[in-house]
């Protein structure tokens, strides 16, 4: 299973609202704050995220046989693991929620796809 999470889009311009994620050398809008789950993502000089698209899966560990892993799984915050793979050249985030009732998991209803 595997269903839209969010976009990250680069911008090079301060955005309202931002928050700056030290360890991960980026200043971020967050997924949430948009209705259509747009990341905007305004990065320092040396940060490792790239402007992605996100889809929340079921089974990190299974999606990651056999890609290309861009960034290794890791935990950003509690109840959540994601990883970073190449498909066709673009990066893909994959987001595996290990609780349910994680804020960052967008409900169906709001899924585009």
């Amino acid at each position: 299973m595997r269903r839209y999470h969010h976009i990250g889009i680069p911008t090079t311009e301060a955005k309202p609202g931002e928050t700056h994620l030290k360890h991960l050398k980026l200043f971020v809008v967050s997924h949430e704050k948009s209705e259509f789950g747009v990341e905007w993502m305004r990065f320092e000089a040396d940060a490792a995220v790239p402007e992605h698209v996100a889809f929340e899966v079921a089974d990190l560990a299974s999606e990651l046989a056999g890609r290309e892993i861009l960034i290794p799984p890791n935990s950003p915050s509690d109840g959540v693991r994601v990883a970073f793979i190449v498909e066709n050249g673009a990066p893909i985030e994959l987001l595996e929620f290990t609780d349910p009732n994680h804020r960052g998991r967008r409900q169906q209803s709001e899924m585009l796809l």
